[in-house]
Parts: structure tokens; sequence; C-alpha cells
């Protein structure tokens, strides 16, 4: 065993706490940052995405919306001048001939009117448009927008190109999406100025478009503006039982759609201080009232053509605007094999668009709304997840001539107020705002700066596209990132490998590669050298996970503790990119929404590289790891104040020292300091790694935070499933697989899969053979858990009792409870999940005793 240091707990300082019970009868009640429910914490697991458990993130997301007037939008996100009017570059004049006759024939594609006329033709007519014969016309229209006679007001290599994508989804993720109309360079399509656009737009279709080069996207319907909260009659609010829409609908989608329907079309100019926010409303099936009449069943899921990740079609596939020549993609399977695929015609995928309509159509106008709205943050979540890195997106929806501006970013999903083109006032401040939307650069555009992306330089100077894809069709391997170091030096570093990338709108979204420094400056200590950088969003409020690092190794050498060291990660530099209040569209939301906003800074952080668990080949070895871990997620709660709270197989690392194995705990951006704990918390945003989430965490009426067991209990979960998924490691056993709904499904469905796993739990662990030696630690352990989650009492709705009433609970015995329920202790489930419980089952393995690093520890937490 390794030589300890002495430890002296009296001579330590106080062991934090939990904050205290507050309720009688009740677990602790606290405020802090409570379980994740967003898709950035869905872990990877190899497990296919389901388009249920997608919308059901994306609610989340979008239920918290705000929405700004016309001109807030315009001005605060789109940055266009306030006094774009008087502007000579934004003389967009009505009467201009192009722009005249792309609007005449959108509006006539649309409602059936032109522009001068602004009547109705007949219905038979108008309902014989179908929505796919708006999306040329649009696109044209959207084209026109320039300087009104067709050439865009700045240098032409910085054109873009409105195109008709739909029916062929965009490359580069699971699940298939298809907005109907994409925004590219023009050097994208090797066109020339002189090319006619709309001839060879209309005739052509882009398939090996991937979600890395769409600038923005626009959704079309022909629902009249009903889609969007226009033109609704009163008798339309009404939300049918059995309708296919793949999502739920919240009370509060009726009183929306009313409130828009307030909104007459053709008002004046709209004042700011009608931006609102959307409360966040709960989900269907935490509501306390009969909620069959507002859930909608599940339509048919989009097609998933692979399980793999698509990858760059090879050198000899070229990009095929037809059907003769299909682009293939290569798909990168488990062992290292390959898959060659073709990407679908466009006549299976119009057939799949025609069947999408047709569900359509059976929507009520609410329906349509929300179903809309769950639609376009899909593919805001793929531009931000599955292109390049970016901190936001934007998008345009039509729905014929009513339009809305959609914005998303990782903290807020805003909307601009509905409004009709058929109004002069709004049908100039949409062309400004579509002008300027051309006029933004790719950092405007949502694009980080200072990454110069390999064979993709054309988001700097699109002239240097090539059509040849280039290692994958997010295009970060070989791409070059720069930042200016703590010490002062411009590092240039080479990304060789994408580890992770979170899927998400919402949330810290890291993106974790490997990367080598190739600056060649003097002053760099790391040139040559391989490591992780990880860029994310966090809260600006959370604290960094440098500072929390650096406090937990400054505390082991202080302390003479340096056993920690060999556990803990190394920080090698770290830099906060804050977002400038009038520079960035993120400052200026900031400083319009106020506290409806949650502040967030771009941080980048590089570390020594560690070694994840697929790399350990002996089952004991696994054990050291588990065991080290336990040992210093305790110190660290224990000595230094810091609690984990998010334990998932990818936190879980080791490195190798002397021909010794030393498990490390990785990754603390959730972690908080356990004093801060009670004090509110310091994120709007949920945490956790939903299949490693604890039961209580996962509950809807969960009200006692993060407690030190759950760190415990994913703990065991981990172990759990290394242990029954996979044959050996790094070999997924067959399908279905164990556990796997932890991995797919929604935090309720989770919940409940967790809650049948310890109460109605009869069959033995399905533990894989190569992992036998766990079913010990692991039956031991679910004993415990189970025995305790069976002892506690329920967690019963009942109203928070303050003052008097609390004393006198407190002074009383509670009817509805026993003397054992009494005084349960719900911070160790009455005894049972403790750090002594663990470290008594896992300090041996095969019989033989693990290494220990620390002797000390209060064992009975």
């Amino acid at each position: 065993m390794e030589a300890s240091p002495q430890n002296n707990l009296l001579a330590q300082a106080p062991l934090p706490h939990t904050p205290k019970q507050k309720q009688a009868g009740g677990p602790p009640v606290v405020k802090n940052t409570p379980g994740s429910h967003n898709y950035t914490a869905h872990a990877k697991d190899k497990v296919p995405q389901r388009a249920s458990v997608l919308n059901k993130f994306l609610q989340d997301d979008i239920s918290d919306r705000a929405v700004l007037s016309l001109d807030d939008f315009a001005t605060l996100i789109l940055d266009l001048p306030p006094d774009w009017r008087i502007k000579e570059e934004f003389s967009l004049l009505p009467e201009s001939e192009v722009v005249r006759e792309t609007f005449e024939a959108y509006l006539t594609a649309a409602i059936g009117a032109t522009e001068g006329e602004g009547k109705r033709k007949k219905k038979g007519k108008a309902a014989a448009v179908r929505e796919k014969e708006l999306y040329q016309p649009l696109a044209n229209l959207l084209n026109s927008l320039r300087d009104g006679k067709g050439r865009h007001m700045k240098k032409d290599i910085d054109e873009k190109i409105f195109y008709v994508q739909d029916p062929r989804p965009l490359l580069g993720s699971l699940l298939e999406r298809k907005p109907d109309l994409g925004a590219i360079y023009i050097q994208l399509l090797e066109l020339t100025k002189n090319a006619k656009l709309s001839k060879y737009l209309g005739k052509n279709k882009i398939a090996g478009v991937f979600w890395g080069l769409l600038l923005f996207f626009v959704e079309v319907k022909h629902e009249k503006g009903r889609f969007i909260g226009l033109n609704i009659t009163k008798e339309e609010t009404g939300t049918p039982k059995d309708v296919s829409s793949g999502s739920f609908i919240s009370k509060t989608s009726k009183h929306e759609s009313t409130q828009a329907s307030k909104t007459a079309p053709g008002s004046s100019q709209l004042n700011p201080s009608n931006s609102r926010s959307i409360k966040r409303p709960r989900p269907v099936e935490e509501l306390g009232t009969d909620s069959s009449s507002y859930r909608v069943q599940s339509g048919p899921l989009p097609s998933i053509r692979h399980s793999g990740s698509a990858s760059t079609p090879p050198a000899s596939a070229t990009t095929s605007f037809g059907d003769e020549n299909r682009p293939r993609v290569t798909i990168h399977q488990s062992g290292g094999k390959e898959k060659l695929l073709e990407v679908g015609s466009s006549q299976e995928y119009a057939l799949r668009a025609e069947e999408e309509l047709k569900e359509e159509r059976l929507l009520t106008p609410t329906q349509g709304q929300h179903r809309t709205r769950i639609q376009c943050a899909s593919y805001a979540k793929e531009m931000l997840s599955n292109g390049f890195i970016r901190n936001h997106a934007i998008g345009i929806l039509a729905d014929d001539d009513g339009f809305r501006f959609h914005y998303y970013d990782r903290s807020k999903v805003v909307e601009s107020e509905a409004f009709n083109i058929l109004d002069d006032e709004w049908k100039k401040l949409f062309m400004a705002m579509v002008c300027q939307l051309n006029k933004l650069s790719s950092e405007k555009l949502g694009f980080i700066p200072n990454l110069h992306l390999d064979k993709y330089d054309h988001l700097r100077d699109p002239e240097q596209f090539s059509q040849q894809f280039a290692n994958d069709p997010q295009g970060l391997v070989g791409a070059h990132y720069s930042f200016k170091g703590s010490d002062g030096v411009v590092h240039i570093v080479v990304i060789e490998q994408v580890l992770y990338r979170a899927e998400g709108i919402i949330g810290r979204c890291s993106v974790v590669v490997e990367v080598t420094c190739i600056c060649q400056d003097s002053g760099c200590k790391w040139n040559g050298e391989r490591k992780i950088m990880k860029i994310s969003f966090p809260s600006k409020s959370r604290p960094s996970e440098e500072g929390l690092i650096y406090d937990a190794r400054s505390k082991a050498e202080s302390s003479g503790e340096h056993w920690a060291l060999n556990h803990l990660p190394k920080v090698i530099d770290s830099i906060t990119l804050p977002y400038h209040e009038k520079e960035t569209v993120q400052g200026r939301l900031k400083t319009h929404l106020k506290d409806k906003y949650e502040e967030r800074v771009m941080r980048v952080t590089i570390l020594e590289k560690l070694h994840p668990l697929s790399e350990l080949e002996d089952p004991r070895e696994f054990a050291q790891v588990f065991y080290d871990v336990l040992q210093i997620h305790q110190w660290l709660y224990e000595c230094v104040g810091i609690l984990h709270r998010d334990l998932s197989s990818g936190n879980i690392m080791f490195r190798r020292k002397d021909d010794k194995i030393y498990g490390v705990l990785n990754d603390f951006d959730l972690s908080s300091r356990v004093a801060d704990m009670d004090k509110g918390p310091t994120s709007n945003q949920r945490t956790g790694t939903r299949p490693f989430m604890s039961r209580d965490l996962l509950c809807p009426t969960w009200t006692g935070g993060h407690l030190y067991r759950h760190d415990l209990e994913s703990l065991f979960y981990i172990m759990l499933c290394l242990a029954c998924r996979y044959k050996k490691p790094g070999l997924p056993t067959a399908e279905p697989r164990a556990y796997s709904k932890w991995f797919s499904g929604t935090d309720e469905e989770v919940y409940d899969n967790k809650n049948s796993f310890y109460t109605d739990h009869n069959e033995s662990l399905p533990i894989q053979p190569y992992f036998a030696d766990y079913e010990q630690w692991l039956y031991l352990i679910f004993r415990y858990i189970s025995a305790g989650y069976k002892a506690r009492p329920p967690l019963a709705s009942q109203p928070k009792m303050t003052g008097n009433m609390a004393a006198i609970l407190l002074a009383l015995k509670d009817p509805g409870m026993d003397s054992q329920h009494q005084n349960f202790d719900w911070n160790t489930l009455d005894g049972r999940v403790t750090y002594l419980t663990f470290r008594t089952i896992m300090s041996s393995f095969q019989d033989e005793p693990l290494e220990t690093r620390w002797s000390g520890g209060n064992l009975y937490h």
C-alpha cells in the first residue's frame, strides 16, 4: 500500500455538510442547480437517437424562449443600424423591377395575390398550391434582396445564396433533417456572378451540403399564417386528442396562440416594450390534472439511415446535384470497419416528405405552431452540434405571407413577433433584415473566431473552398485554432481528433478535441506535444473548472497529501472570452433581457492528455481505477469542499506512472463548492449525465438538491453498465443491450425504469463473463441502494411548511410517518449509502486487497 500522510480529522477544516433538512418528514430542500434535462447531458453510448427523445429536449429549450418585437430582433440580433431607413445602402425600393417581380411571384404562389392587387384568387386554385411549390419562389425573393438590382452590396467574395434543400437531408447527423431552404456561400456552387441563379437552382438539387456549410436555414409552411400565430380563428385553437405531431402540447400553447391571434397584421412599427419571455411550462407528465387532452400521439419517426457517424465521401465520389451519380457517405463502425452508403435519391425523399405533409394537414394551428417550433429548433441543434463550432444560429420561418425570425444560442431561444409582408412597413423592415443577414460576417453568424478550417476557409475566404470533402462532414479534424495564452504567447494548435461533442442548443455544449501545438514560439513550453482542448460555453456565474482543479491541487500540496495529485487532472492553460455588450449579440441580449438571459462565456481549456477506460484490458485495473475514484471523490468533498456532481463513464480516466495505474476523476465543469450549494443555482441549466444520474435527480418531485450519495449511486451505474453492456473493453454486447432505456429515454422514462430496477428487480444482474469478478461488488452495492430506497418515506405531494407550522411538525410526530420514517436520514438513505459502504465493498477484488491511497476520511458520511 502507498504511504499515506498522517490524517488528523480534528485538525482539518470543518467537514462540509449537505444542507439540513427543512421539511418535516421529507428530504432537504435546496436551491442549487438541478439535475439535467438538457440534450447536452445525453450521453453517447452508441445508442441510436430517437426523435421523441430529441423532441423532449428541444421542447425544454423552446419553452423558455423570449419573443422580441421585429425592430428589437433586427437591431439586437442582426445588428441592423437603428437609422437604417435613412441610409443609402438600405434603399431597397419596392418599385425595383427585380424585387417587385420576385415578390409578386412568391405572393402569387403563396396566397394567389399579386403585389398590386392584394386580392386572393379563387379558393380552388389557392388550395391546390403545394408547400413545395413555394420553395423556389421564396429562394428567388430572398436572393433578390441585395441592392434591389440582384447584386450584393459588398464584395462578391462574401456573397451568400439561398437554395432549395428539401427533399434531401443535410449530411452529418444520424437523425435526418432537411430544412426547406438553406443559405451557403455562392462560391460553394462554383457559379459565376453572371449565372442565371433562379434557373440553375430550380433545376438542380443540392445533395452534398453538410451542417458546417449551412449559414442559416429557412422553413416554409403553407397554412395561411396559422402555423406562426397569424390569421387564427377562435374555433381553430382547440387541441384534438389523437393527432400525429411527434411531441407534447402544453397548456400554455393555447394561451400563446390566442395572444398571437390578437396581434393584427399590418399594425404600425412594433415597440421594444413588447419584448417578453415565455416561462418554461411543466411537462405534460407532471401536470396535476388529466392531461389526456393535451397529449399528442407520436407520429412516424424520421428515418435513421445508419448507426455510425457520417463521414466524408471518398475523393472518387464527387458532389452531385442530380441522381445519376449519387453521393456516397463512409460510415465508421466499431472495430475499425467502414461501410459505404449512398445518399438516397430525391424521389425517395420526396415520398417521405409527402407523408409528412399529410400528417401536418391534420394538425390544429396550436399543434402546428408547436411542431413547427420543434422542427426549426432541430435544425438549429444540428447547426450548433454537427457543424463547425458555433455559438449561435439563425433561421427564418415563412408561412405564406406571414414570417418570423428565429435565433438560438447557448442561453436562450429568441423569436421575433410574427408579421405579415402585405403590410408596407413590415415589408420594408423584412427586406432590410434579409439584406443585413446577407451582410453579416461569419463571426456574426455564430462561427467562433480564430478557428481556421482545413479546406473550409471559405468562412474567411469563400474562393478557397474545395468541393472535395476533407476528413469528416464537421470539418474539425485538421482545423487550426489560435489563442493568446496566459503566458502571453499566441499558441496555434491543430485538431487531431474529435473526442466528444455535446448535442444540444442550450447549455455548456462542450467540444473536446485532441490537439498538437504547432506555434513554433520559443516561449511555448508544450510545442509539439499532444494535449486535450475543451471549448465550452458555461454560465459566467459558475466556478471555472480551472479554478476548482487549482484549489484541489493546491490543497494536496499544502497539506502534504501528495497522493491526491496522481488522481486529479492537470490544467495547462485556460482562457475565458466574454461576450461584449455592444459588439456581440449575446452582450446586447443580456442588456435587453436582463435576468431573463443567462450570461455565458466561451472558455478554452488546455489539459494534460489522460487515457479513457476503454484502453484498460485487465479487470483488476478497472477495479483499481474505480476504487481510486471513490477515494479522490471523498477527499475532494471532505478536505477541499468540492462535490463533483457529474460522475460518468467519460469522466473517469487514468494515467500510468512508473508502471502503476492511477484512476483520475476528470471534468469539473459541473462541480460545485459545497459551501455555496445552498445559496442558489450557479446556472439556470441542469447538470449531470442522464444514464448515470441518481433516481432522485430524475424524479420530478425531488426537492433535495444534489447530495453526496447521488455521486456514489452514479459510480454504481458506471460499473454496472461497463460489466453488463460490454463483452470486453470497447466491444459492446449485441442488441438489445442491457439498460438501453437509460441512454435513449427521457427523464421520466429513465426515472420509471430505475424505479422499477430497484423495486421490482427479481433477476440476477446480466454481468458479462469477462467482468464476472464484479458480481460481488455490484450485487452488494445494489442491495444497499435498493434497501435504502425501499425504506425511505414516500415523496408525497404536500405544501411546504414554514414558520410556526414547521416548528409544530418538528415537535410532533407526523401522523403520516411511523417513528422510523420520522427520523429518516435522507443524506445516506438511513446509513446505507455511504463512503464506508462503498469502501468496504470495493477495497478488495478477486479476494485480494487493492491499493488504498488514503487511510483517512469520514467513513460514515
